[in-house]
């Protein structure tokens, strides 16, 4: 179990070796700056701060950790030596605070009250996983995929800007296979091209379940030749492994300046897009006789 001691002051009644006896592995910072820069390097489960610190206090620490999506989650515990109505208490709860002690809380307090934040922290977690995951085949649901696409583009579209390609995969004949062999041999050959598909695709490629027997693979940094081997390397992997073939259409959306994001409506019609073409695409794949790799190409309808 893992304590982030972050930005404890030096008036701090509680030592760092005090929860280190409990096999916490603690991590202590100088500063609200330090503890930005850094904090996410160590995975934490509990973010612990004083409320005042030099330069950067714990409030303005907590709104700033909060903004930032790979420690927004993680719980906050503040270390305070005011009264449980002061002003401050409430204001650093307000900013995003999940609990808070007094400095000279007793060690089995301190020990108690950060364990339950962490198994909160841990259910929650537990929780958003299930949320996001299609139950069938383990890959990503559609609505996390659709979040996920939209911060693959944004992130495209930043200092570094890069192609992001879209697969949408759909088995062939898979009707046939339910109305024959039954929904459960279906659910199997579902299953066991979600794993091919996963596999086949980096492990910085978003894969998820699309609806019914469509899958879709979002691959971050890619461009029109290489979507295409990856498309190519799915259906030949299917088709190897799996009691089925597939039919892949793909698309590629250029990079969309950051200005022009800020619009909520340029991003959700980029969305929209780079999905439409993967599916015009897939189609197309279909009418041609299935079990091959089609891109979308302009006047393809």
């Amino acid at each position: 179990m893992k304590l982030l001691a972050a930005v404890v002051s030096s008036c701090l009644v509680l030592g760092c070796s005090d929860v280190e006896e409990d096999n916490f592995d603690v991590r202590t910072f100088a500063g609200g700056e330090e503890c930005l820069a850094k904090a996410a390097d160590f995975d934490p489960d509990v973010i612990l701060l004083d409320i005042n610190m030099p330069g950067m206090d714990g409030i303005e620490t907590c709104r700033r950790l909060k903004e930032m999506p790979e420690l927004q989650a993680v719980p906050v515990v503040f270390i305070t030596g005011q009264r449980d109505d002061d002003p401050t208490t409430v204001e650093a709860l307000e900013a995003g605070g999940n609990d808070f002690m007094s400095k000279d809380a007793s060690q089995p307090i301190v020990i108690a009250r950060l364990n339950c934040q962490i198994t909160i922290s841990r259910t929650q977690r537990q929780l958003r996983r299930l949320a996001m995951t299609d139950e069938l085949t383990g890959l990503f649901s559609r609505r996390f995929l659709f979040d996920s696409l939209r911060r693959t583009v944004k992130a495209a579209s930043r200092a570094h800007p890069g192609s992001v390609g879209c697969l949408l995969a759909d088995l062939d004949h898979f009707k046939t296979i339910n109305d024959v062999q039954g929904h459960m041999a279906g659910d199997a050959v579902l299953r066991s091209c979600a794993e091919v598909i996963r596999s086949s695709t980096r492990e910085s490629d978003i894969v998820g379940r699309f609806g019914g027997e469509e899958f879709i693979a979002i691959l971050p940094d890619t461009n029109l030749e290489g979507s295409m081997f990856v498309a190519e390397k799915i259906r030949a992997a299917v088709e190897k492994s799996c009691s089925t073939t597939v039919s892949i259409g793909v698309s590629v959306l250029e990079p969309v300046q950051g200005e022009e994001l800020r619009r909520d409506t340029v991003l959700e019609e980029s969305l929209r897009m780079i999905i439409h073409r993967a599916d015009t695409a897939m189609y197309a794949s279909k009418r041609g006789g299935r079990n091959r790799v089609t891109a979308w190409h302009d006047g393809m309808e």
